[in-house]
């Protein structure tokens, strides 16, 4: 008697399971109620430069546009817009993801964010040992990644606009918006949002990375390729000039507008000025090309030995012009 009802129980959270991973294959996960947060009220920090009037008038027409479900990262939904040039990104702001249990309860103490962002009732509550730790981790750690994400987003938004194609950044509850933005889920059910009450940015639409060359490929636009390496490497060169660093530099966070390289994933950066030291910079340049160069040894060999003697050039002129002793390759001596 109890086997088979310990079977059904096991066969039923099998059915569950199943249909939930099946769900979010099919969503993404995406709900109305993931982009939607009460409790996380204004925040100074959060504000942004003011637009110019050429700005707001390519922000309103964007935001009057419906936009379609294209993907999911991380800590965003993303959507692109009905005329094909931009994106807008909504950060998943909901208590109940499993991340937060996995790395919140078993793998990161972060329980001294919890209450720091965030003004819901629960990060009020006292509960006995060892309940009340493990909510304070299980919230802490979603403080600490939401912070983490808006952090990133509102440092490119003032200083590497260029370096990742945002165009717009609403972060703190408005009232001036009065929109209410269509967006299509991936089984194509139109939901209403009201941007006001919504944290998302808006970003022109790139090529992503390997797609981009991949077409390159298939075309043998060997001139375009190589300004498109040539543009990936200034990339790298004008945000570490700029003292910032990315902690994921993979080849999935970058695309292409035309032969423009941007990154396309701004949920990363961190302020560092050593980051402007030559020596710096060449680590950075040598580990932020070194996935793009595997791609490319598989996919496009002639590319992958242009990318190395660009970044070996690269490289030893940091070295030469430097004032302090950097190691330098052998060509140079």
């Amino acid at each position: 008697m109890i086997s088979k009802i310990f079977f059904k129980i096991i066969l039923a959270l099998g059915l569950y399971i199943g249909l939930e991973q099946l769900i979010e294959l099919k969503t993404h996960g995406f709900c109305l109620q993931r982009i939607l947060a009460n409790d996380l009220p204004s925040t100074p920090k959060w504000e942004t430069s003011p637009l110019s009037s050429e700005e707001n008038a390519l922000v309103g027409d964007l935001l009057s546009q419906p936009y379609r479900m294209i993907g999911a990262g991380s800590e965003c939904f993303a959507f692109a817009s009905e005329d094909g040039t931009a994106v807008i990104k909504f950060f998943k702001l909901d208590h109940f993801r499993p991340i937060y249990l996995h790395r919140g309860i078993f793998l990161e103490d972060r329980s001294d964010y919890c209450g720091t962002l965030s003004d819901h009732p629960l990060t009020k509550l006292s509960l006995p040992y060892p309940f009340g730790p493990a909510l304070k981790r299980f919230l802490g750690i979603r403080e600490f990644r939401i912070q983490r994400s808006l952090s990133s987003i509102h440092l490119a938004h003032e200083h590497l606009k260029e370096e990742t194609g945002l165009i717009y950044l609403h972060l703190n509850p408005t009232d001036h918006l009065q929109k209410q933005l269509t967006l299509y889920d991936s089984c194509g059910i139109a939901h209403q949002v009201d941007l006001d009450k919504t944290k998302f940015f808006l970003q022109k639409r790139a090529v992503p990375l390997e797609r981009h060359f991949a077409a390159l490929i298939k075309t043998r636009a060997e001139e375009k390729a190589k300004q498109s390496i040539d543009s990936y490497i200034q990339l790298i060169k004008d945000r570490c000039q700029k003292g910032f660093a990315d902690r994921d530099i993979i080849n999935r966070n970058f695309g292409y507008i035309g032969t423009e390289a941007i990154e396309i994933d701004s949920g990363s950066f961190q302020k560092n000025p050593l980051m402007q030291k030559p020596s710096m910079y060449k680590k950075e340049l040598f580990f932020a090309t070194l996935e793009l160069k595997l791609w490319l040894k598989k996919h496009y060999p002639e590319m992958a030995l242009y990318l190395e003697d660009r970044v070996k050039d690269e490289i030893c002129h940091e070295a030469s012009t430097s004032d302090h002793k950097l190691p330098v390759c052998a060509d140079c001596g």
